[in-house]
């Protein structure tokens, strides 16, 4: 998902609509895992095949949440994901295309519920329509049926180290799912801060790999071997069995003598809420400050939670450049969303509709596939995109304060974690100056 978020927890949601998480409790002494191969990772291979390209038009693919499939569980406001991608594509057409190619999008919206519905949207694009590369909203291992099964150019999805091995066609994008947390762990051991602390780590079942395989070998790598690791796996839609679930870890947390949790993923949101019913106070670091966020946006809480806490993120700016002249663009297109995409999401009171989030995904993935594709020039074919993405370089990403870097060992974009701290006074995570 993109990084600016509504103020409802994305990531619950999905869970949620999905209905496909175990019903089970789990926790784990003192938690092994393996991390990731080390090193530049092995190029997918590309062809000289060039579906979906004419002399004067590029056919592409772009997902998309079907947001009215989940009306049922939560109202969530992203925007008009078909209106904002329409937009930026009529700009870029309007001004000759790339290199004299003019874009022509094929959507597919994915029905949230119907657990078939992304692998359907994957072989409309790929087998029936033979788009040249598909841009957009993917979720977990969603981006294998591209790049993997039909070996079809994505960009965009949660491009992990443990996937990207797997990927049979070329694939960008600016999110790591997860894998940039182990690089940003050692900004919790600031001046060696968990020397000596007794740690433990909780996330949910969706995010156990990120806990398993990169945060708990960071933590290790540090010197520190967690006391507990435990793993939620509740239905999401069921608030009370993740209480009662995450009650039973905190007092399992206490009883271990933890004094740090470090709280992965979108248990960020939820954690501090079952926390703040107890008088137990541990430090809590959050490997995404959005998640938490969340929470200390909202009302009625008991925030002596977050005292001394630290967060992981990436350093979104809404005031980027390219990220507002993509906004505007949209508004001049939409006269309905005119004054309301240019606004910082993360400036809005809790529970505003943030219709930014569409926006901000078609800009990011458009800006990045534009580059890439215009670098390529204008033989355009799987080999040339994927060699011109791995020579992109520096890259101003829409809508962050720091460069991308493209290169064969970063598809990713390697846009680095940053530490961010909680203000009280302000209540809410601000970047770190240390």
């Amino acid at each position: 998902m993109p990084p600016y978020r509504t103020r409802r927890n994305t990531a619950v949601l999905l869970a949620a609509a999905g209905a496909l998480v175990l019903s089970a409790c789990t926790a784990e002494k003192k938690g092994d895992a393996t991390g990731p191969a080390s090193g530049a990772p092995a190029a997918p291979p590309a062809s000289k095949a060039a579906p979906g390209v004419t002399a004067d038009s590029v056919k592409i693919g772009i997902t998309y949440p079907d947001l009215e499939s989940v009306k049922a569980f939560v109202s969530i406001d992203h925007g008009d994901y078909e209106a904002a991608y329409n937009a930026l594509i009529k700009k870029i057409n309007d001004a000759g295309g790339i290199n004299g190619r003019k874009l022509v999008p094929v959507f597919g919206k994915i029905n949230l519920i119907s657990p078939a519905a992304a692998q359907e949207t994957c072989v409309k694009l790929t087998q029936d329509e033979k788009v040249f590369a598909v841009l957009g909203n993917f979720n977990g291992d969603e981006p294998l049926c591209y790049v993997q099964t039909n070996k079809t150019i994505a960009v965009g999805g949660q491009l992990t180290a443990k996937r990207y091995a797997q990927a049979q066609a070329p694939w960008f994008a600016d999110q790591r799912g997860g894998d940039e947390v182990g690089d940003g762990m050692a900004l919790f051991n600031a001046d060696n801060s968990l020397a000596g602390k007794k740690v433990a780590v909780i996330s949910n079942v969706n995010e156990q790999a990120v806990m398993k395989e990169t945060v708990v070998p960071a933590l290790q790598k540090m010197g520190v071997t967690p006391v507990e690791a435990a793993v939620l796996d509740a239905p999401a839609q069921d608030a009370a069995a993740v209480g009662q679930q995450t009650g039973v870890f905190i007092q399992k947390f206490q009883a271990s003598g933890a004094d740090t949790v470090v709280v992965v993923g979108s248990m960020g949101a939820s954690f501090p809420q079952v926390l703040e019913q107890t008088k137990f106070r541990p430090r809590l670091l959050f490997t995404d400050f959005q998640q938490v966020q969340a929470y200390a946006n909202g009302e009625g809480h008991d925030f002596s939670t977050l005292a001394n806490a630290g967060a992981l993120g990436l350093n979104a700016q809404w005031s980027e450049a390219t990220n507002q002249e993509c906004m505007t663009t949209i508004e001049a297109a939409n006269p309905d969303a005119k004054g309301k995409l240019t606004v910082d999401p993360m400036s809005l009171p809790a529970g505003t509709p943030t219709p930014q989030v569409a926006p901000n995904a078609a800009c990011r993935n458009l800006t990045l596939f534009k580059a890439i594709a215009e670098k390529a020039g204008q033989e355009l074919n799987y080999e040339t995109f994927q060699n011109a993405g791995f020579g992109l370089g520096s890259f101003q990403q829409a809508g962050f304060a720091d460069k991308a870097t493209y290169a064969q060992a970063s598809p990713h974009g390697a846009l680095p974690a940053r530490l961010f701290t909680y203000d009280a006074a302000a209540r809410k995570f601000v970047l770190s100056t240390s």
